[in-house]
């Protein structure tokens, strides 16, 4: 019996103390919508719901916003909010910094890639938060911050581009051959252009396309999935980003004459000297197609304010090792009709010059 005094005296108490710190007199979040910028994007860009300001004068509001949102009530901005933001405000407060609504008034938020459910608006007594006067004591604007990581992204692209019309109109036989879709699953590696020497400007301009893209996406996949100890690097105006692109390329483009002397070395000892470049090359010419196309790809998402973009890029990398491979396996069998040795010979050197710095870059991506 005396159990039971306890346990109904506790549930007393709990609903007690509810009540007290909070009455919800009007609950606006099932009310709450998302419209999309037009039929064909991706994620919502606004989130609006109506709230009435007439009823129960003495009551207050209980709100929550996301971080990055523009928020409006009717057609007047009311302010921007650089993190996640919750407050109470008073009815009056509301009232009295918007005197002309009546009845009845819209609060929109605008964020790319919202959702129902990062907004909440109630209206009731509420014992306990943080209750603001509606912005009349405010020091000054909130202003959004400028996206300078996008406005990178989408120049780096266009530059990207420009290069690539040049390289067409400056090496028009070499560019048939590298950047043509269909010449990845040529057999014929005898090709004009295709055995000439790394260090020659036509190969060099595409080391350097290669290296500017490869960079770009790892700028990208840092951005995206935030990761903590890289993403401070990335914060900075759009000239700071340039540098930080531009010194990636260059690091890269080091890295990718390594990885020639690399090729380079294992056909010397395996005698097939003449394999070395266009060995290099094939896989390369490869790799900047498919690099080329995901960037599109990934702008495409980003601008159209997709929110899930470390997915997007999950399957860009998922991808981009898997072509990889494919092509190794295609060059194994090119390789094996051409080359004078046997089959385990040729496999122990494509083990040895492309799958073990393969596997080794992969486990430090992908961990």
């Amino acid at each position: 019996m005396i159990k039971v005094l306890r346990t109904i005296l506790g549930v007393f108490l709990f609903l007690a103390f509810f009540q007290a710190n909070a009455q919800v007199l009007e609950n606006y979040n099932p009310h709450i919508t998302t419209v999309k910028k037009h039929e064909f994007s991706l994620s919502p860009v606004m989130a609006s719901v109506a709230v009435n300001v007439e009823d129960y004068p003495s009551s207050a509001f209980e709100m929550k916003f996301p971080t990055s949102s523009a928020v409006f009530v009717g057609n007047q901005l009311w302010f921007y909010t650089k993190s996640d933001t919750s407050f109470l405000l008073p009815l009056s407060a509301f009232r009295e910094q918007f005197p002309e609504v009546v009845g009845k008034v819209d609060i929109e938020v605008y964020r790319s890639g919202i959702r129902e459910e990062d907004i909440s608006i109630k209206k009731g007594v509420f014992r306990s938060g943080l209750e603001v006067d509606g912005g009349k004591n405010v020091e000054g604007p909130q202003l959004r911050e400028k996206d300078y990581v996008r406005d990178f992204l989408i120049l780096a692209l266009v530059i990207i581009l420009a290069l690539i019309a040049l390289f067409k109109v400056t090496y028009p036989l070499m560019f048939r051959t590298a950047l043509r879709p269909v010449s990845i699953f040529s057999e014929d590696f005898s090709e004009p252009g295709t055995g000439g020497k790394v260090f020659s400007s036509d190969m060099i301009y595409n080391i350097l396309v290669f290296s500017m893209l490869l960079t770009l996406f790892i700028m990208s996949g840092i951005h995206f999935t935030e990761v903590p100890f890289l993403e401070r690097y990335l914060r900075g105006d759009i000239n700071f980003l340039f540098l930080v692109w531009l010194s990636g390329t260059a690091v890269f483009m080091v890295l990718s004459v390594f990885k020639y002397l690399w090729v380079k070395m294992f056909a010397s000892v395996y005698q097939i000297e003449r394999w070395d470049f266009r060995q290099f090359f094939y896989l390369m010419r490869g790799l900047v197609i498919l690099m080329l196309l995901c960037f599109v790809v990934i702008i495409v998402f980003y601008i159209q304010g997709f929110t899930e973009m470390d997915l997007v890029l999950n399957y860009a990398v998922s991808l981009f090792f898997l072509v990889y491979l494919l092509g190794v396996f295609r060059l194994f069998y090119i390789m094996l009709k051409k080359v004078p040795f046997k089959s385990y010979h040729l496999f122990s050197y494509i083990c040895s010059s492309e799958l073990v710095p393969f596997l080794v870059i992969a486990k430090i991506v992908l961990g």
